[in-house]
C-alpha cells in the first residue's frame, strides 16, 4: 500500500509550520510531524517545528530518529496541559512576528503610542459637552481598556477617581502618548510572555529525561530557574549595558571626573558590595537579637500546587502571580501579628524552584515566649488556600516517610564522600510542602550561616562552587573539560529575577538602609552633635549601633533619622514632581545634613578633557600635570606648579596657601586669572572667559525660569473667572446652562453665579504637554539674554564680577525692614518695563555726571 502525504490544508496549521513541513522529503516523517503539530496551539507550532527541524537536520548519526523521539516525548509531556497552553496562546499580547523580535517590539511601541494619542483626540472631539475633569476621567477609562489586552497596566488603574487630582491624570495621559514609555512596557511584556511560553513547554525545570543506557537523568536543553532564552537575553543586556557605561563619564560640579563604570562598581549595583552589606546587616541583626533575648526561627513558605509549573494542577500562572500571592498572604499575616502586638524582625529571601516558581525563606527573630503563637498565626494563613491538598497528603504519610528515609541515606552518602549537600527536610509532615519552621540551633551554626547560602546563591554564588544545589542536585557552577569554571557561566537566578521583576531580599522591621548609605557618604566628622554619633556608626560599618541610634528594631515611621528629599515640580517629561534624596534629617530637632554635595553630569568620555583644553591657557604640555608627587621639571627652577604660579607673581608662601586651597577644591582668582584643579589637571582660566561662562549659565537659568513661569501662568489662567456677555451664547446653549448650570462654547466654560454669566478658559488635551512640560522657546532665550546682559552691566558699574542677590530686610547695613534689590531682579523689571534701565545713582558710574 502506497503511503501518501497528508493534505496540510485539512489541518489547522500555521504558515510557518507548513513551511517547515515542505522541507521534509520523507513521507513518514512528514506525516508524523504534521499530525503532531496539528495538536498544538498555532502560536507554538512554528516554535516546535523549528526545534524539530534543527534536530532533524543534525550532522550526527540517527538525528532523524532523535528528532521524532523528541517530538513524541514533548507532545506526551505537554498533552495534559493543552488547555492551559491554548489559554496562554490566546492571551498573546501582540502578533508573534512582532513578539519574537526586540526591534519590531520597539517599532510596535511607536504605533501603539500613536493609536493612544488618536484615541485622546477622538474622545476630546466627541465629548465637547463634558467638563475638563470628566473628559480626563473618560479618557483614562478608555485607555485602561486599550492597554489591558497588551498586558500593560495604566498608572492609577486601581485608584478611585475621587482621590485622583487632575495633575496626576494629565501626567498619565502624557505617558500614554509617549513611545518611549510604551517601549519600556512592551519590552517587559515581551520578555515575560516568552518566558511563560518556555515554562509552559517544559524548557524550565530540572532533570526530566531518564537515559536507560547511563541509568541517569539528563537535562536536554532544559535549564533550571530560567530558560536558556532568558539567560541569553540577560547576558546580552548586561553586555550592552557595560558597553554603554564604558563610553560614559561623570563630571562633578567640583570639577572631578570619573569613569561611569567605576562609579557603578563602587555602589550597590556591584554584586560583591551588595552581598557584603547584606551579610553585615544579618550578622549584626542577629547580635542585636541575642542582646534582646530573642530566638531565631528559619521559615520556608511555598505556594499551593496550582502555582507550580511542574504540577498537573498548574493553572498557567506566572512567577509574578505567585510572588503576588505570597505578598498578599504575608500582608494578611503581618496585619494579624500587629493587631496581636507581637514583635518580630528579620530578613526575607525570595528564590525560585527549579520550574521558576518563587518561594520564600525567612529568618525571623522573636521573643521566646511568643514563638509558638507567631508560628501558629503564620502557618494558619499560609495553608488556607487549597487546604484539602494537605489533608490528602496525610493519607499518604507512610510512603512519604519511607521516601524521606531514603533521601536521608542518600544525603549521608554524599556527606561521607565530601559533597556539601543540604540535609533533607521532613517533608513527610502534613504542612511541610507549604510551611516549615525550624528553630535555630546555635550548636549547628548562627542564623547568618543558615541564610548565607541563599543570599550567595541569589547574587553571585560566592563560595558555593563546591556546594550542591538542593533544587537540581547539581553543583552551582558549570565546569569545562579541564575542570575550570566556565567564563560565561551565568547565574540563572539573576536572569529569573530580572525577567519577572521580583525583589529578592527584604529586611523586616529594620530601620531605613537609605539613611545608613547616605551617612556613609560623609567621611569627615560633622559639627552637628545630633547627627555625628550615627554618622560615625554608619561610616565604621557598625549596623547594630546604627539601629540603636535610630530607635531600635520595628521603629517604623518613628525613626530618629529620616531621608531628606528635594522635590522638583515638572521634573520630567510627564510633568511629574520628581523626588531626589539630598541628605539626612534628625526628626526631633529638624537639624539636617546634606550628603549629596556634588552634582554629577553624565556625558561621553573625553568631554571634560576637551572642555578643559578649550578653557585653559597654554602653559606647556609638561606643566599641565599636577600631583603631590610630581617632580616634572622642564626648567631648572623646581616644580612645574611653582614655576607656573611664580610666573604670575606669587611668593613661596602664597604658592603654598594657594596650592592647599586648590587641592581642597577651591577656585583661586588672582592677577586676572582663575586657577582650579579639574580631573587631576591644573587649569588657568582667563577672567573674561570665566565671566562669559558664568553668563551662559545665568542665561540658561533665566530662560528656563521664564518658561516655567509662563507655563504656571497658563495653568492658573484656566482657573481664573471672568464676567461674560450673554450674547456670546446661542439659544440652545442658554437653555443648557439653565438646565445644567454650565456649558462649553469654543475654548471657554460658562457658568452662572447669581444672575451673572462667568467663564474660564478650558485647557485642551493637546495643550497639556505645553502646560505641564515647559521648554524654553526662542522668545525666552532672547529675553534671558537681555536680562543677563543688563544685570552684568549693573554689576560692572558697581565693580563686581557677578550680579548681586536681593538682600531683604533685617540687614544691619540697610536698616530694619529695608530691602536692596539684586542686579538680576532689577534687570528683569527693567526689561519688562516696570523699572528704568539706569537708576539715578548709576549716572555717576558711566561718567555722565561731574
Amino acid at each position: 500500500m502506497t503511503v501518501r502525504p497528508i493534505d496540510v490544508d485539512t489541518l489547522n496549521l500555521s504558515g510557518l509550520a507548513k513551511g517547515v513541513l515542505a522541507s521534509i522529503t520523507d513521507i513518514d516523517d512528514y506525516n508524523y510531524l504534521a499530525r503532531g503539530l496539528s495538536t498544538l496551539p498555532i502560536p507554538l507550532q512554528g516554535r516546535m517545528a523549528r526545534k524539530y527541524i534543527d534536530r532533524y537536520n543534525g550532522k550526527k548519526a540517527g538525528s532523524k530518529y532523535k528528532a521524532n523521539d523528541w517530538m513524541r516525548r514533548t507532545i506526551k509531556r505537554l498533552k495534559p496541559r493543552f488547555g492551559v497552553l491554548f489559554r496562554i496562546a490566546q492571551s498573546m499580547p501582540f502578533p508573534w512576528h512582532i513578539l519574537s523580535s526586540v526591534e519590531k517590539t520597539k517599532d510596535h511601541a511607536r504605533l501603539v503610542a500613536t493609536e493612544a494619542m488618536q484615541m485622546m483626540i477622538d474622545l476630546a472631539d466627541s465629548n465637547t459637552e463634558l467638563s475638563y475633569r470628566e473628559l480626563l476621567i473618560e479618557t483614562h477609562i478608555a485607555l485602561k481598556a486599550f492597554a489591558k489586552p497588551l498586558g500593560v497596566r495604566v498608572p492609577f488603574s486601581n485608584t478611585k477617581y475621587s482621590k485622583l487630582p487632575d495633575v496626576l491624570l494629565q501626567s498619565t495621559l502624557l505617558k500614554l502618548k509617549c513611545d518611549k514609555w510604551w517601549a519600556r512596557k512592551l519590552k517587559l511584556v515581551r520578555r515575560q510572555y516568552l518566558e511563560l511560553l518556555e515554562i509552559s513547554t517544559g524548557q524550565v525545570g530540572k532533570d526530566l529525561f531518564y537515559n536507560p543506557r547511563t541509568k541517569k537523568n539528563s537535562r536536554k536543553g532544559i535549564s533550571p530557574y530560567s530558560s536558556k532564552l532568558a539567560q541569553q537575553e540577560y547576558i546580552q543586556s548586561e553586555k550592552s549595558g557595560l558597553e554603554f557605561l564604558k563610553l560614559m563619564e561623570l563630571e562633578g560640579s567640583d570639577g572631578t571626573v570619573i569613569d561611569l563604570v567605576e562609579a557603578v562598581k563602587s555602589g550597590m549595583a556591584n554584586p560583591k558590595n551588595r552581598r557584603n552589606e547584606l551579610m553585615l546587616r544579618i550578622r549584626e541583626t542577629e547580635e542585636l537579637a541575642d542582646e534582646m533575648g530573642y530566638v531565631g526561627v528559619f521559615l520556608t513558605l511555598t505556594a499551593p500546587s496550582r502555582y507550580h509549573a511542574n504540577s498537573q494542577k498548574w493553572a498557567g500562572t506566572t512567577p509574578k502571580d505567585t510572588q503576588a500571592y505570597l505578598n498578599r498572604t504575608w500582608s494578611r499575616a503581618r496585619s494579624k501579628l500587629n493587631r496581636r502586638g507581637l514583635d518580630y524582625f528579620g530578613v526575607r529571601v525570595a528564590e525560585p524552584h527549579a520550574d521558576g516558581t518563587p518561594h520564600w525563606h525567612m529568618m525571623l527573630f522573636m521573643p521566646k515566649n511568643k514563638m509558638q503563637e507567631i508560628i501558629a498565626i503564620l502557618r494558619w494563613y499560609f495553608i488556607q488556600e487549597n487546604k484539602h491538598e494537605l489533608y490528602e497528603r496525610r493519607a499518604d504519610r507512610p510512603r512519604q516517610f519511607k521516601l524521606y528515609k531514603q533521601k536521608r541515606k542518600e544525603w549521608g552518602l554524599k556527606k561521607k564522600l565530601g559533597k556539601k549537600a543540604k540535609e533533607p527536610s521532613k517533608f513527610y509532615k502534613t504542612f511541610n510542602p507549604r510551611f516549615e519552621a525550624v528553630l535555630i540551633d546555635k550548636s549547628k551554626g548562627s542564623a547568618a550561616s543558615y541564610i548565607a547560602k541563599y543570599i550567595s546563591k541569589n547574587i553571585d554564588g560566592y563560595m558555593l562552587l563546591d556546594h550542591q544545589d538542593a533544587e537540581t542536585e547539581e553543583g552551582f557552577a558549570e565546569f569545562d573539560e579541564k575542570g575550570k569554571v566556565k567564563k560565561n557561566n551565568i547565574n540563572p537566578v539573576r536572569a529569573w529575577a530580572s525577567v519577572w521583576g521580583i525583589r529578592q531580599f527584604q529586611f523586616l522591621g529594620s530601620p531605613s538602609v537609605t539613611v545608613y548609605r547616605e551617612l556613609r557618604r560623609l567621611r569627615n566628622e560633622c559639627d552637628d552633635q545630633n547627627i555625628e554619633p550615627i554618622r560615625y556608626a554608619a561610616n565604621e560599618g557598625h549596623w547594630k549601633d546604627y539601629v540603636k541610634l535610630q530607635g531600635g528594631m520595628s521603629v517604623g515611621k518613628d525613626a530618629n533619622f529620616k531621608p531628606l528629599y528635594e522635590y522638583t515640580e515638572f521634573g520630567n517629561d510627564y510633568g511629574e514632581v520628581v523626588q531626589r534624596i539630598k541628605g539626612v534629617i534628625h526628626a526631633a530637632s529638624d537639624s539636617s545634613i546634606v550628603t549629596r554635595l556634588v552634582e554629577w553630569t553624565r556625558q561621553l568620555k573625553g568631554t571634560a578633557e576637551k572642555n578643559a583644553r578649550s578653557d585653559s591657557t597654554p602653559v606647556g604640555v609638561a606643566d599641565y600635570s599636577w600631583t603631590s608627587g610630581n617632580n616634572c621639571t622642564p626648567c631648572t627652577t623646581g616644580h612645574s606648579d611653582e614655576l607656573v604660579l611664580d610666573m604670575q607673581g606669587c611668593s613661596e608662601n602664597e604658592i603654598r596657601d594657594i596650592k592647599n586651597d586648590l587641592l581642597a577644591g577651591k577656585r583661586i582668582m588672582r592677577n586676572g586669572f582663575i586657577y582650579l584643579i579639574r580631573g587631576g589637571q591644573l587649569l588657568i582660566l582667563n577672567k573674561k572667559a570665566q565671566v562669559n561662562s558664568l553668563k551662559q549659565d545665568y542665561i540658561k537659568h533665566v530662560a528656563h525660569s521664564l518658561a516655567q513661569k509662563e507655563a504656571e501662568q497658563q495653568r492658573y489662567e484656566a482657573q481664573e473667572s471672568a464676567i461674560a456677555d450673554w450674547d456670546v451664547l446661542n439659544e440652545d446653549q442658554i437653555d443648557q446652562i439653565k438646565r445644567t448650570g454650565h456649558v462649553v462654547a469654543g475654548r471657554r466654560v460658562y457658568y452662572i453665579v447669581g444672575n451673572k454669566l462667568n467663564s474660564f478658559k478650558r485647557i485642551e488635551l493637546n495643550d497639556m504637554e505645553r502646560v505641564t512640560t515647559p521648554a524654553a522657546q526662542d522668545v525666552h532665550w532672547q529675553k534671558a539674554r537681555e536680562i543677563v546682559d543688563l544685570a552684568f552691566t549693573y554689576a560692572q558699574l558697581e565693580e563686581r564680577t557677578i550680579p548681586s542677590n536681593t538682600i531683604y530686610g533685617h540687614n544691619r547695613k540697610l536698616g530694619k525692614g529695608l530691602d536692596l534689590i539684586g542686579d538680576l531682579e532689577l534687570a528683569q523689571l527693567a526689561v519688562e518695563g516696570q523699572a528704568s534701565a539706569i537708576s539715578d545713582n548709576d549716572w555717576w558710574g558711566i561718567g555722565m555726571m561731574a
